[in-house]
């Protein structure tokens, strides 16, 4: 029978269930998976659960006793009568997880977006949220928190992790095949593969934390790049965080092109995986690990929008360049934001606190960048004016560690942030921070950038004047989210191809002046893989010009360019810098001259080694110039025009 749950109005009060145990059986070569669930239940009703479409339930006993499943209608999920506390409520249960991974990979994004449940010869994966098992859910539909705990048969030549902690018996060197969740979670995801193992012990001021890596025999020579990486972040995070929630961090090859965290690892892509070390930058695996802390330790409150993305954004994307890198690579980091909604206003679509809800179709835009911008802005009130103190004594990070002490295993929202934040500053006030919350948080907030912006309290913007105050610059260190005119804009390729992907925005929503030509020099030698996000973007009236045939033609456009480049037979001068090496290419922006909010970008490379780095230009959306020689960059140039205003009396936004 088909027992897929409806998500809709439920039973009032169903049985909550405290442990689930899983014992399972997955066979790679027939895709097939066989399993017995075991609930124990905590307080009387009827159970409501849901199971994959392609699951069935064979058998169900209710301490020791088969029942019928009540079958699910147009307003409620299957459920099972009448349990009682105590009660242990098992389902035997099989299914067959086979998905076309292909279909779900798409030109110009990172994460695959349809594999939930996959279980075959080119590996396993079965996230927590596909209900691959029977999952229990709470009176608004919703997966209950529960411990949970997993056996699985052994797969000769395999090796799986599980969520949670391993079995505290088995070496961080050998396959595990028990695992348990130390505290509740929502679902069991399991994922692996036929991967070498690596492994390390770290020791944190907060305990030991053992490190796997899991990676195929082709990769297996970058491990130790991982085990590094992971050492030096665990003992960053730690300390800014508080003790890391698990046992265990795994670091595990996926055979797709993935960048997920589950409670206790995650999964990287194997491109992703063999282009470490360059696959270190902040934002990437330290990203997933701190996921621990935010959205894997610490939960989303489904009803109160997804802040995790922002907060793990903001410790590691844009916090770890703060912290290694200094302040000036914090502002170029604000800024660059700044620059992408100027560049794309649509991208800013909705609520921050709307982004993650069902329904609500808030752009990742809102939930990453802008969220983690947010988070920028509420650590500059808490300092009070005192942002020169060292980035690791601000107060954000006090605060960041009281949520996780007290939360997690939680689903929380914004308004426990807000009270975490609140309590940091006991002198004031309950809901002092209401204003700055409404504002950013609730509303859909997008301030323009005039002469007379000014700021709301909590919050303060600093101004800059000049030539007797008739020229002003607005906030110099770019700390408050805004959109500037697009003649303050760093032209990037995110402005060039930002106006549209045929089917539905792929890589952008909608620039102003949108769509972008595309010109291609006859005889590249790039291959149509290579080019394959190039042929999805809609017509319009930026310029793409891939080759040198390309931009000799509009040589003298680029000329008139407020950042021009000079290509010719030996190689190309950019802002002053020459590039001559054959192994050197070049990705290059430029406001276009005659067109105010349309851009020209650029892609060439001095020899034939360079063209397989256009695969990737799209994802250089934050940069005017980017210079690699053969795989490595050497250059990521940001070009920013003159910021003065002429002060008028327009109104404040």
């Amino acid at each position: 029978m088909n027992l897929a749950c409806l998500a809709a109005c439920l039973i009032v009060s169903p049985a909550e269930v405290e442990h689930q145990r899983l014992e399972v059986r997955i066979d790679p070569e027939s895709s097939r998976i066989e399993g017995v669930s075991a609930m124990t239940i905590a307080t009387a009703g009827d159970l409501p659960f849901r199971i994959h479409p392609e699951a069935d339930i064979e058998l169900v006993l209710v301490s020791g006793t088969p029942v019928e499943v009540e079958d699910s209608d147009e307003s409620r999920a299957p459920f099972v009568p009448g349990v009682k506390a105590g009660d242990e409520v098992v389902f035997h249960w099989n299914g067959t997880h086979l998905e076309d991974v292909a279909a779900g990979e798409r030109p110009g994004r990172i994460h695959n977006q349809s594999v939930r449940a996959h279980a075959a010869a080119d590996g396993v994966f079965l996230s927590d949220g596909s209900a691959w098992h029977p999952q229990p859910l709470d009176d608004r539909g919703r997966p209950q928190l529960r411990t949970m705990s997993i056996e699985l048969e052994p797969i000769a030549g395999w090796t799986l992790v599980a969520s949670g902690d391993p079995d505290p018996t088995s070496e961080p060197s050998a396959a595990c095949w028990s695992w348990r969740t130390p505290r509740p979670v929502n679902g069991m995801a399991v994922a692996g593969n036929r991967h070498r193992r690596f492994a390390r012990s770290v020791e944190t001021d907060s305990g030991n934390v053992d490190v796997v890596v899991q990676i195929s025999e082709t990769n297996a020579s970058k491990a130790g790049y991982y085990l590094d990486a992971s050492e030096a972040y665990l003992d960053r995070y730690t300390n800014l965080l508080g003790p890391y929630p698990y046992d265990r961090f795994s670091v595990v090859e996926n055979f797709f092109s993935s960048g997920f965290a589950f409670p206790g690892f995650t999964l990287l892509g194997p491109r992703v995986v063999g282009m470490a070390p360059r696959s270190l930058k902040p934002g990437y695996l330290d990203h997933e690990l701190v996921h621990a802390w935010w959205g894997n330790g610490v939960y989303v409150d489904p009803d109160d929008g997804n802040w995790c993305e922002g907060l793990t954004s903001f410790c590691t994307n844009y916090g770890r360049r703060v912290l290694e890198e200094g302040a000036e690579a914090g502002r170029r980091y604000r800024r660059g934001i700044i620059n992408q909604v100027s560049l794309d206003p649509t991208l800013d679509n909705g609520p921050v606190g709307e982004f993650g809800r069902l329904g609500r179709g808030i752009d990742r835009f809102v939930g990453y960048e802008k969220s983690a911008f947010v988070f920028m802005m509420l650590a500059d009130v808490l300092e009070d004016g005192r942002e020169d103190r060292p980035f690791e004594e601000w107060v954000i990070w006090e605060v960041l560690r009281s949520i996780a002490s007290d939360h997690l295993g939680e689903r929380i929202g914004w308004g426990e942030i807000q009270l975490a934040a609140e309590a940091a500053k006991p002198d004031r006030a309950a809901g002092w921070l209401d204003p700055f919350f409404q504002r950013w948080v609730r509303d859909h907030d997008v301030p323009k950038t005039t002469s007379t912006l000014t700021a709301r309290p909590p919050q303060s913007i600093d101004r800059i004047v000049r030539n007797d105050g008739t020229e002003v610059f607005i906030d110099p260190q770019s700390r408050h989210y805004r959109i500037v005119p697009i003649s303050l804009t760093s032209p990037t390729i995110g402005g060039t191809i930002g106006g549209g992907i045929i089917g539905g925005g792929t890589i952008g929503g909608g620039i102003i002046g949108g769509g972008t030509s595309v010109m291609i020099a006859d005889g590249i030698p790039a291959s149509a893989a290579d080019l394959a996000w190039v042929s999805e973007l809609v017509p319009g009236d930026n310029h793409l010009l891939i080759g040198r045939a390309a931009i000799d033609r509009h040589a003298d456009l680029i000329a008139r360019t407020s950042d021009p480049i000079d290509v010719d037979d030996a190689g190309f001068t950019v802002g002053g810098e020459r590039w001559n090496d054959p192994s050197q290419s070049i990705l290059h922006t430029m406001h276009h001259p005659d067109h105010p909010g349309r851009y020209i970008t650029v892609f060439h490379s001095n020899g034939d080694a360079g063209w397989r780095r256009i695969r990737l230009a799209w994802y250089y959306r934050k940069d005017t110039t980017v210079v690699w020689e053969g795989d490595q960059t050497r250059l990521r140039r940001i070009h920013e025009p003159d910021a003065w205003m002429p002060v008028d009396s327009g109104p404040p936004s």
